[in-house]
């Protein structure tokens, strides 16, 4: 299974910067207009499976999209999407499993009916994903959260 071909993906933080983002830079007003904003450039429908807000599902959550630089030992914060509660707790699903907000099971349901894949290959991505993370906990990381804050 080729990762590129994945609609929705595992995405686990390093442990040392998983509270270093901009969520937790806005007071929870500014965060909540943030959110409303990007729901709005996203008409209000989950980038990932396409529920819309309202109709199929009852409210988006907004989730920040990081990429990685290995060698400059970075973590950039690149953009934001608008993301229903299952794909948003399938990106953090180790987060959403160590505060038992959702049974796993659905999750794996989910992720598979997304991607079309069996639960062998999202045990095989999951896998993966954690061996990511493992080898992203040994760096000491710089977040760059961009343009998003001054």
């Amino acid at each position: 299974m080729n990762h590129n071909e994945l609609k929705l993906e595992i995405e686990l933080i390093p442990e040392s910067t998983m509270h270093l983002n901009l969520r937790n830079r806005l007071t929870s007003y500014q965060w909540r207009q943030f959110s409303q904003d990007i729901q709005k450039r996203d008409q209000y429908t989950c980038c990932i499976c396409h529920r819309v807000k309202g109709d199929t599902i009852d409210k988006l959550h907004c989730h920040e999209i990081w990429t990685f630089d290995t060698d400059a030992q970075v973590q950039y914060l690149n953009g934001f999407q608008s993301l229903c509660f299952q794909c948003h707790m399938i990106k953090h699903i180790g987060f959403a499993m160590m505060n038992d907000w959702v049974e796993k099971y659905q999750l794996i349901e989910h992720f598979c009916t997304v991607n079309e894949v069996s639960r062998k290959q999202y045990a095989q991505h999951f896998h993966d994903a954690v061996q990511l993370w493992i080898a992203r906990n040994q760096i000491t990381w710089h977040v760059d959260l961009g343009d998003y804050i001054s």
